[in-house]
């Protein structure tokens, strides 16, 4: 943008004149930054799979007829986009050997993408942009940054 600003209006741009930015934007800024620079801010996803039990299959105790496996792990790999493999619920019985039993799959599973801080400085960020949900981040600042390009297009009068 000021490369392009500088050619169209013979001027310096000002990205500080836009008067939408808040502490969300300023924590993209920042994440960018230590993106490129430093060390990444790493997300933990919780995960909730809800498991439908067959009808029959008696289960002692328990009311419904629906169960859910609860859990959360670390993305270390920003580009996964489901959980490692590796959790498998098995209905077995007493005396049923693991290899014998019937593997089931979720029915419905929620998930939400937190960010985690890895210093002291980052939770400090996080908590001044009142913001954890990545998506919910993503959109905020993606709102902003649109109203800042229309206030760019506006300037140089595209």
């Amino acid at each position: 943008m000021r490369k392009d600003y500088s050619k169209r209006c013979k001027g310096k741009w000002e990205a500080s004149s836009f008067v939408g930015w808040n502490p969300r934007t300023e924590l993209l800024k920042y994440l960018r930054n230590q993106d490129q620079h430093g060390e990444q801010v790493f997300i933990t996803v919780h995960d909730r799979h809800f498991y439908d039990v067959p009808d029959d299959v008696e289960i002692g105790g328990i009311p419904g007829r629906q169960f859910v496996v609860d859990g959360h792990w670390q993305m270390t790999d920003q580009t996964l986009d489901r959980q490692p493999e590796g959790l498998e619920v098995g209905l077995g019985g007493p005396g049923v050997p693991y290899e014998s039993t019937e593997i089931l799959k979720p029915t419905r599973t929620e998930s939400s993408y937190v960010l985690f801080p890895r210093k002291p400085e980052d939770q400090s960020r996080f908590q001044a942009a009142a913001v954890s949900d990545v998506h919910e981040f993503a959109r905020d600042t993606l709102a902003t940054l649109t109203e800042y390009f229309e206030f760019y297009k506006a300037k140089v009068g595209a």
